[in-house]
C-alpha cells in the first residue's frame, strides 16, 4: 500500500498518533518476496477498542497519510486494529525516533517534549491504547485510579516526570512478570477523585471506554451527593 502523504510537520494529531503506536503499535522489516519489507500494524482490544479504532484512528490516519486502513477484527487473538506493509511508514516512524521489535526501549521522541500541547496529546494517544481507568469500591464509594503499563522503564520514567510537570500526582512500581519471558512491567498511576478530574481536562482521552468509565464515576458521585441532601 502506497502512502498519499507523510505529515511535514510536528501536529497535535501526530503527536497522537505517535502515542497510539507507543501503545498498541508495532513495526520491523520483514523478508517479503525476497527483499525486506517494512510491516506495521496496530491493534487493540476486539470490543472495547473497537469505536476508538473506527471514529478516531481511522479519520486520523487517513489525514496524516493519505491512505485508507482496512479495519478488521482477529478473533483469534481477540484483537481488532489493521496491518500494512509499507517501507516508506515504517521508516518515517524509524527517524522520528520510534524502535523496530520488542518496545523494550520505547520511549516519547525528544520533538515532542517540546511542547505542551504536543505532550498531552501523545499522553492522549498511549493512554486511550494502553490505559486504564479503574473504579474500585472504598468505603461504600467508588474510588478512581488511573493506570499505564509499559515494559520500557525509559518510558515508564519519562511518564512519571511529564505527569508531575503538568500537575498530575503520579507513582510508579514494578512487577516480574509470570507469563512468557517474564519481563518487568512497570506501571504509572494516578489516583484519586481531583487527579481524576485534571487528568480528564488536561490530557482529554478520546477513547470512548474511558469517557463511559469517567461519566459513571461522576454519575456515581451525583448519587451520592442526592442522598446526602
Amino acid at each position: 500500500m502506497k502512502l498519499g502523504n507523510l505529515p511535514q510537520e510536528i501536529t497535535t494529531e501526530l503527536a497522537e498518533e505517535i502515542g497510539w503506536h507507543i501503545g498498541d503499535g508495532s513495526m520491523n522489516f520483514y523478508k517479503n518476496k525476497g527483499k525486506p519489507r517494512g510491516f506495521y500494524q496496530l491493534r487493540g482490544h476486539i470490543e472495547d477498542d473497537k469505536p476508538h479504532y473506527l471514529e478516531r484512528i481511522k479519520p486520523i490516519f487517513r489525514n496524516l497519510y493519505g491512505i485508507n486502513i482496512s479495519l478488521r477484527e482477529m478473533p483469534s487473538t481477540r484483537v481488532f486494529g489493521f496491518q500494512i506493509w509499507n517501507d516508506e511508514l515504517v521508516t518515517f516512524k524509524k527517524n522520528l525516533g520510534l524502535p523496530l521489535g520488542i518496545k523494550v526501549d520505547v520511549t516519547i521522541p525528544e520533538a515532542l517534549l517540546l511542547d505542551k500541547k504536543l505532550i498531552k496529546s501523545v499522553i492522549r494517544g498511549i493512554f486511550d491504547t494502553d490505559g486504564c481507568i479503574y473504579l474500585q469500591k472504598k468505603y461504600g464509594k467508588l474510588y478512581p485510579r488511573l493506570e499505564i503499563q509499559t515494559i520500557s522503564p525509559k518510558l515508564a520514567d519519562q511518564l512519571l516526570r511529564l505527569f508531575n510537570q503538568i500537575g498530575l500526582r503520579a507513582t510508579k512500581n514494578s512487577w516480574q512478570s509470570n507469563q512468557g519471558n517474564r519481563k518487568i512491567i512497570y506501571n504509572i498511576s494516578i489516583r484519586g477523585i481531583e487527579m481524576l478530574h485534571r487528568f480528564m481536562k488536561e490530557i482529554d482521552p478520546k477513547n470512548p471506554k474511558h469517557i463511559r468509565k469517567y461519566l459513571k464515576f461522576i454519575d456515581s458521585q451525583k448519587l451520592i451527593n442526592s442522598s446526602n441532601l
